[in-house]
């Protein structure tokens, strides 16, 4: 049985909170943008991130999408369960469970019925919904709107969706061998970096970002990996989507076409423009769109605001529509 309880962290300005939520028995990052007083709006904006689903790296997008709404659309964000550092039950991580496990929530399917959990449990059932999926979460979205008839769906924004083929793409190619064999070898060096002070933390996280422009949200949280059960986690989750995420089910698409606005990069290793032209191919009257703007995969590290303002024209003409 799910069970779900809500305590509040902090708030980060007078609009937006850092919640966790009990889902499926794992404390959940959730946060949530929000009018104060609360808004009568029945439209909910839920955003499922990529991998690593940290919702802290969306926190620009999740601003600038409520900004736009004029402070009266709810923006919410789930993060994947025990990507978030103090969301991660002692023993309960894929180091110690999910290898033994042909089903755990730290899986790619576990994650699935984790959001279908989070939304069975608190979205109210008078609220209508904007989904917004980023590259894994984009093939989570699919799985929902599928399995999940009742939930009442606006549309479903998939952006830089790696919803087929991951193995085979670029960037699976040469990272898929060492997700799904030596992953282990990766917690090592995180987990003796664990122990450096956070101070020192920041320095080489914004070493690394040295020649970006990143927000500090970037910064927080990329802090979260250097958890070694996060990144276990993480990378479990991972060696999943390496497994799992195959062919395209186009009957899937098809079934939720009239719905569905796919968002493709111009120049994406984890889902290349032959991808789109596939999909496009198959689906010529759908939305389905190429990125112009040249941003990158991921895009919530730099192009936060950029892709908000992107998005916003299309998320209103389909409020206003519905």
């Amino acid at each position: 049985m799910h069970t779900t309880s809500e305590t509040t962290s902090e708030n980060m300005t007078m609009n937006s909170k850092d919640c966790f939520v009990q889902v499926m028995n794992v404390l959940t990052h959730v946060v949530k943008y929000e009018p104060v007083p609360k808004s009568s709006h029945d439209v909910i904006i839920l955003i499922i991130p990529g991998n690593p689903g940290v919702m802290t790296f969306y926190e620009v997008f999740m601003e600038e999408l409520f900004m736009k709404s004029q402070k009266k659309i709810p923006v919410w964000g789930i993060s994947h369960a025990g990507h978030h550092h103090k969301s991660t039950p002692i023993g309960q991580s894929a180091i110690t469970k999910g290898i033994q496990s042909n089903f755990d929530v730290y899986s790619l399917r576990g994650q699935i019925e984790h959001k279908k959990a989070f939304v069975k449990e608190n979205i109210p059932p008078n609220k209508r919904l904007i989904l917004i999926g980023h590259s894994i979460g984009c093939y989570i979205i699919l799985k929902m709107i599928d399995e999940l008839p009742e939930m009442n769906v606006i549309k479903s924004y998939l952006l830089f969706p790696t919803i087929e083929r991951m193995l085979a793409s670029p960037n699976g190619m040469l990272l898929g061998p060492i997700l799904m064999y030596l992953r282990w070898l990766a917690i090592i060096p995180i987990y003796f970096a664990s122990f450096l002070p956070e101070s020192i933390q920041k320095r080489l996280i914004q070493w690394h970002f040295r020649n970006r422009n990143i927000p500090g949200c970037t910064v927080q949280g990329v802090l979260n990996l250097f958890d070694p059960m996060v990144a276990a986690n993480a990378f479990y989750m991972a060696a999943h989507e390496m497994r799992q995420v195959k062919e395209c089910d186009y009957q899937l698409l098809e079934r939720h076409a009239s719905k569905l606005c796919l968002y493709y990069g111009s120049s994406d290793g984890w889902c290349p423009v032959n991808y789109y032209e596939d999909i496009k191919k198959s689906f010529p009257d759908e939305d389905i769109r190429l990125c112009k703007e040249g941003m990158e995969h991921a895009f919530c590290l730099t192009s936060s605001m950029e892709m908000a303002q992107v998005m916003w024209p299309w998320l209103m003409d389909d409020i206003n529509k519905s």
